[in-house]
């Protein structure tokens, strides 16, 4: 029972900066709407519709920036049991970088994949894991640089171990405190998001009885680490 109580009070700790993080969070969108959509009121008074073209871009950044807030919320607080499933692991992660291949499109960064031999099936929550992994993806293009940045996604397996392995990496700018990284509510850039991302991923990454590693100096590659056992 005690373990109980401390387990709700942990919750409830981690609810209340959520909702804090999540406010602050929105806050800060909500401004940067505000400013574009003066800058478009004038621009489409004026009928300059490069500007208006321009903002628009923005303001659909920001409702973007605003869904992710709220479902990383959701995907955090979820507490559902698993709906294991044997997973072709290379095909399922060919499909999850095709769902960040708009993203990355659009800010020129070249997502690049090498998988390795044909993987037996892999037993997984393939919904949560896709969750898991677009995290991984998400803040790797937020991490390059527009043009230069690359991504490179790999799998393996370890027959040892019994583990299938998806690696993720990136040339981006490197992660400083690789310890603090997968905290609840941590981020490198306040005000941008809640920090929940690594978090969610870890959490569904435990569940499957999994690991995930970072390793990173700052200005250098980065590469995040899965694996999953059979």
């Amino acid at each position: 029972m005690d373990k109980l109580t401390e387990e709700k009070k942990q919750r409830l700790a981690e609810a209340g900066r959520a909702a804090m993080n999540l406010s602050h969070g929105i806050k800060n969108i909500a401004q940067s709407m505000r400013s574009g959509q003066e800058v478009m009121d004038k621009a489409l008074e004026a009928g300059d519709l490069d500007i208006a073209k321009r903002t628009w871009g923005i303001l659909r950044r920001n409702l973007s920036r605003i869904e992710k807030l709220s479902l990383d919320m959701l995907t955090f607080d979820r507490g559902q049991s698993l709906n294991i499933r044997p997973c072709d692991f290379n095909q399922w992660a060919a499909s999850v970088v095709e769902m960040v291949r708009p993203q990355a499109d659009r800010r020129q960064v070249e997502i690049v994949t090498r998988f390795g031999r044909a993987i037996e099936p892999v037993p997984m929550d393939t919904e949560r894991m896709t969750d898991a992994v677009l995290n991984l993806l998400l803040n790797a293009i937020e991490a390059v640089e527009p043009e230069t940045g690359r991504i490179t996604v790999g799998t393996d397996y370890d027959r040892d171990s019994q583990r299938a392995i998806l690696r993720v990496s990136d040339n981006g700018r490197g992660v400083e405190d690789a310890e603090k990284i997968f905290e609840p509510f941590y981020s490198a850039k306040p005000g941008t998001n809640a920090g929940l991302g690594l978090s969610i991923a870890r959490r569904i990454i435990q569940k499957h009885r999994g690991t995930i590693e970072v390793q990173s100096h700052p200005g250098q590659e980065t590469v995040f680490t899965v694996r999953i056992p059979f």
